[in-house]
């Protein structure tokens, strides 16, 4: 069986998976549209991170036509394939807004190659990750605290104008033709109503040494914001500096960096702040707990029907309320002396449920069979 991810590395996500699936003895390729500023690796990078637009849509287009044949299954990332031009979110109003015309264009063009890939019995999978189908609309209404509000994200209202029909697109005409669709934020089962809770699988746990929080000393806070608001940075910084006349902490805000060096970062940290507007952790909460650090932040509970229940049962980060953050912040801060032990379940948790072998084995099941019941582990309660 040959499998082909891509045509994006968000998160790092493929690339783990890809590669515990070659442990496990099947062929497993990455291959990316465009090289990042995040420096992930791939096995085939089609454009260079300063390429062209234009160009790197006609390489992607090229390969999909072509190469990405060879494979068995195809496993394709942020609601996007190979044909599809992966428009990114700040492109131009005048590419994504006018345009009923150029976004259903788009839209038949990014399905293309999954009705050819039916006549050819490939496999089709596929994983979304956030805002590649998340309704910024919808979302606002249904949630109190979301990014999707013009005051936490500045593409809130592009979203609205343009971007929200594409996803009505994803989700209602693309999406059923895929054998399976999974996704990595529990929000996202409510638009997705056929797809599977999937948690991340970003971290390739053994080159990850355990480095526990000190117990002692001025401890070290790590926030690692995204482009934009949509983490609820400003609002984490805030409610910080307002606990500064109360603890004794340094700030370590990491941005625009790679990956590696972020990783080098990480490991001197105490605590980690992720999100607390997308009612769940991201990979980066990930990283940290994998390390035993201890992670704060928001979990939205009517999400959680879309979480496994062990799950639920052993998540051992500290919750955060966007309504009353410097106080819940103050609330972990006051724990410091069971950080260790948080940190220490923390990498257990990660062991447990984001082990990429265990997920690997797992998605191998459903690649041979998509009905399978993609059991994680064998013996979780």
């Amino acid at each position: 069986m040959k499998i082909l991810h891509g045509p994006v590395n968000v998160g790092n996500q493929p690339w783990v998976l890809s590669r515990a699936e070659r442990q496990l003895g099947a062929s497993s390729d990455v291959v990316v549209r465009n090289d990042t500023w995040l420096g992930y690796s791939a096995d085939r990078v089609l454009s260079a991170k300063n390429t062209g637009f234009l160009q790197t849509a006609i390489r992607s287009t090229s390969f999909g036509l072509t190469s990405q044949w060879r494979y068995d299954v195809l496993h394709f990332y942020f609601g996007q394939t190979f044909l599809s031009p992966g428009f990114p979110l700040s492109a131009p109003g005048s590419l994504l807004s006018g345009a009923s015309r150029l976004t259903d264009m788009v839209n038949r063009l990014s399905a293309v190659d999954l009705h050819v890939a039916r006549l050819f019995n490939k496999k089709l999978f596929m994983t979304l990750q956030g805002c590649d189908v998340r309704l910024a609309g919808e979302g606002n209404v249904r949630n109190e605290w979301t990014m999707c509000a013009p005051q936490h994200c500045e593409l809130y209202q592009r979203c609205t104008d343009a971007l929200d029909h594409r996803r009505h697109f994803l989700i209602e005409k693309v999406l059923p033709l895929f054998d399976r669709v999974f996704y990595l934020n529990p929000e996202l089962g409510h638009i997705v109503p056929h797809g599977r809770f999937l948690p991340y699988s970003n971290v390739e746990i053994e080159k990850f040494d355990v480095a526990l929080p000190a117990k002692q000393g001025r401890p070290k806070i790590v926030h690692a914001p995204t482009a934009g608001r949509i983490k609820g940075t400003p609002m984490i910084l805030s409610a910080l500096e307002q606990l500064r006349s109360r603890y004794d902490f340094d700030l370590v805000l990491v941005e625009k960096t790679s990956h590696e060096r972020a990783l080098e970062i990480y490991r001197s940290a105490d605590l980690a702040i992720d999100q607390v507007l997308a009612g769940w952790y991201g990979g980066f909460a990930v990283e940290m707990m994998a390390m035993g650090k201890p992670v704060a932040c928001y979990i939205r509970e009517e999400d959680m029907a879309f979480v496994p229940d062990a799950i639920k049962r052993e998540l051992p980060v500290y919750r955060l309320n966007p309504g009353n953050l410097v106080e819940a912040i103050a609330s972990v801060l006051d724990r410091r002396s069971e950080w260790p032990i948080r940190g220490q379940a923390s990498r257990l948790y990660v062991e447990r449920w984001h082990n990429p072998k265990l997920i690997a084995k797992a998605m191998l099941s459903a690649y041979e069979d998509p009905n399978s019941a993609f059991e994680l582990i064998s013996n979780a309660s």
